[in-house]
């Protein structure tokens, strides 16, 4: 019999459509078969890897959180190192200030119960020069003629932290400083401040406290190589002693010309300061001249008192409080 005939009167299909949806059926089966052997299989392995990339991030969070948490402690072991290490040398600074205190009272004679002046020891006098290098931290800018506790200020916030950082500072870039500061700030004069760091720097205490007596607030070849430098006066506070009552320079605030100008007005000594009038020195400043009548002699007679009591740390806070001799809360 013949097939077409068969499958035409079966199903109204000759035989080439009937192989050809007989083909079309095979294709679709297989391709579901292979869905079902392949693509299934490679999505069930997609959702492991997925999951274990899940917990391989979970993992990798908690490993930075670790790491954050360790960063952090070493941190604070740093800030604990770097305390310790100003304790240690706040120490060192302590020793050496007693040691000198004790070799001064040996050399001078003196019994338990005499009444003692100690004098500051210099090297222009023959004798051992103080121990600047363990007095005074390499962040202390004061030391250098010029710099106070304002313009330390405003260097340590432009990143001037050290001696070394001021020594390798250009003039430029420190009198842009000043000069962002302020008006109040533009007429001082950093020309020498990086050459005084340097010398503390490099540990060359004698060459700075010639060049400081060289110096007037920081400005060459105005100061007097007879009256002490600001860094033999800072450290005769540290230590407790001066040698000079006459030194009105040891006030803030008093420059060498104002210190001659009080004393050709008959206040020649610290004592004699203290208990003058602040209206009176008023007056002497103002009969100076324009130049002199912006000083602000408020502070004098007190810190002048300090001095000649001999209360040398009182007299230490209360200047490290002042501002170039004023004080800031009036």
């Amino acid at each position: 019999m013949d097939f077409d005939f068969i499958f035409l009167a079966i199903f109204g299909l000759s035989c080439p459509w009937l192989w050809a949806l007989a083909s079309l059926g095979s294709f679709l089966l297989g391709t579901l078969l292979h869905w079902l052997l392949f693509s299934r299989g490679k999505q069930l392995e997609i959702n492991r890897l997925s999951g274990e990339n899940n917990r391989l991030t979970g993992k990798l969070d908690g490993l930075e959180s670790e790491i954050a948490g360790l960063k952090y402690k070493l941190q604070q072991a740093d800030e604990n190192v770097s305390i310790v290490k100003k304790d240690l040398r706040r120490c060192e600074s302590d020793r050496a200030v007693l040691q000198t205190k004790l070799d001064r009272f040996n050399e001078s004679g003196a019994d338990n119960g005499d009444a003692v002046i100690l004098g500051a020891v210099d090297s222009s006098s023959g004798g051992a020069a103080l121990p600047y290098g363990k007095i005074f931290d390499e962040d202390n800018l004061q030391i250098v003629e010029g710099v106070g506790p304002k313009i330390e200020g405003l260097l340590k916030d432009a990143g001037i932290k050290t001696w070394g950082a001021l020594a390798a500072s250009k003039v430029d870039a420190l009198q842009a400083v000043l000069n962002d500061a302020g008006s109040r700030y533009k007429m001082h004069n950093p020309k020498s401040w990086p050459e005084q760091a340097q010398l503390a720097n490099e540990g060359k205490w004698e060459e700075l406290i010639k060049y400081q007596k060289f110096l007037d607030s920081g400005r060459e070849g105005k100061g007097s190589m007879s009256s002490p430098s600001k860094i033999e006066k800072m450290g005769m506070k540290i230590l407790g002693f001066s040698n000079n009552p006459e030194d009105l320079k040891i006030v803030e605030g008093i420059g060498p010309k104002i210190e001659k100008l009080l004393k050709d007005a008959g206040v020649n000594n610290w004592a004699e300061l203290a208990n003058c009038p602040v209206d009176r020195l008023k007056k002497i400043l103002s009969d100076a001249g324009e130049r002199y009548r912006l000083a602000d002699p408020s502070t004098w007679p007190k810190q002048a008192g300090l001095a000649a009591t001999g209360k040398w740390s009182d007299l230490s806070d209360y200047q490290d409080f002042l501002d170039g001799g004023k004080d800031p809360g009036k």
